[in-house]
């Protein structure tokens, strides 16, 4: 097994030579780890160069005669292997994930990396070996895409689908470069009063050919191709920027992803963007998710201490959707609790969800935390959740996201009786 930009032997000819003279097909496995960035992330750059060593190892020591692997850069490995028919190639493929998938002892600590793969077939599916190579790599962009935990092959329309996807990978880049992106706000209230108490900052993205791209289709672009950390920080400085300029003096929510969490130098970039900004930090508040601090408990309240110790305000966001566990707001100190949609939507109806809506008001009242209902879109919603004493409430009854030039036109509506409104 050798570095290189692809394998030795595949471009020596010796495969393909020998796949012509004896009438037998050979395949390319694209190999991505999965979590290698993270250990990277979590543990130093040190661990996931012995993470490396470790797996390279383990392969070359289960290589058949006729099968060769080289790494190609960073996490990126490719398999080659002569073979009959595509059942051979899938149980090359799944010796191969058995390796990755079986853990790792880095330090004190052990951890299992997965892979996704993707296999294309000489000459089912290419007969140039530069387009064999590139083809195998797009099913494994597809498999890592799909979250596949089985080999995905080669065909022509996950060529077309992973091609779009690496061409709107490659149009959001430019798009955070030349400063394209824009943010939405969507107000959130006091049910009881309706005073404003602050937005919460929402990414959007207009793309010059295809028009607005839904955040649910962009974000898992900027996962794939590493962005999820600068946008977050393009996020939190234009947010911040904004605000100062706002004449009521509320807050902005901003999302903090599990990614941009887990750096270490996040509490470093909040100090660096409230002075570059001059917001005080405590109209500022970022919304986490559980998942962002299950990974690694220790680090979480290492880097939460920090940033309350900013004085910025922290928001358990989407709660009731993931684990949920008493013990996260037990453990970490929270100033607010973000009520899932999901419990929202049906409240007026559905006895279990108003019953775990009492349940988790009742549970912020005892804990002193305020609960804020996400996703409030009928009059009825905001009578029940006004009756069982929610603190506030977000969703399109109180405001739709709207850019920042809107927000004062915004205001004035939403001090208007609904009947007098103008649809």
């Amino acid at each position: 097994m050798e570095n290189g930009s692809e394998p030795e032997l595949f471009y020596s000819g010796e495969v393909l030579h020998e796949a012509r003279g004896s009438g037998r097909k050979f395949a390319v496995i694209g190999i991505d780890r999965n979590r290698f960035k993270e250990i990277n992330d979590t543990l130093g750059h040190s661990a996931g160069d012995e993470a490396l060593r470790i797996i390279s190892r383990r392969m070359a020591q289960s290589l058949a005669g006729d099968e060769f692997v080289a790494r190609l850069g960073g996490d990126e490995f490719a398999a080659v292997k002569t073979c009959g028919t595509k059942s051979e190639v899938s149980a090359f493929a799944d010796r191969l994930a058995e390796i990755f998938d079986r853990p790792i002892r880095v330090g004190n600590m052990e951890v299992t990396v997965g892979a996704s793969m993707g296999a294309a077939i000489w000459p089912d599916d290419a007969e140039a070996p530069d387009e064999l190579v590139n083809n195998a790599d797009l099913a494994m962009y597809h498999a890592k895409h799909a979250f596949l935990d089985v080999p995905c092959f080669y065909d022509p329309g996950i060529g077309a689908s992973v091609r779009k996807r690496r061409q709107l990978g490659e149009a959001l880049r430019h798009a955070l470069e030349q400063d394209e992106l824009t943010i939405h706000y969507q107000v959130q209230k006091s049910l009881s009063t309706g005073e404003v108490q602050g937005y919460e900052a929402l990414l959007r993205w207009t793309h010059p050919q295809l028009g607005p791209i839904s955040p649910a289709e962009f974000i898992p672009i900027a996962e794939e191709n590493g962005m999820v950390r600068s946008l977050g920080v393009w996020v939190l400085r234009r947010a911040c920027m904004d605000a100062v300029t706002w004449d009521k003096l509320c807050r902005v929510a901003v999302n903090v992803s599990a990614v941009q969490f887990m750096d270490a130098n996040l509490p470093r970039l909040v100090h660096e963007v409230l002075i570059e900004t001059g917001l005080p930090p405590q109209r500022l508040e970022l919304e986490l998710t559980e998942t962002a601090l299950i990974k690694d408990k220790g680090r979480s309240l290492h880097i939460i201490g920090q940033i309350k110790a900013l004085g910025v305000g922290l928001a358990l966001d989407d709660f009731g959707s993931g684990y949920s566990s008493l013990e996260t707001l037990r453990s970490f100190p929270f100033d607010k609790i973000k009520l899932d949609r999901a419990f929202v939507d049906g409240i007026e109806q559905d006895r279990q969800s108003k019953a775990i809506v009492r349940a988790v008001l009742a549970l912020g009242k005892s804990l002193d935390i305020p609960v804020l209902a996400e996703g409030i879109e009928t009059d009825e919603q905001m009578s029940v959740l006004r009756l069982e004493g929610c603190d506030e409430g977000q969703g399109y009854l109180l405001g739709r996201p709207s850019p920042m030039g809107n927000l004062a036109q915004n205001r004035e509506q939403s001090d208007t009786p609904r009947h007098q409104r103008v649809a």
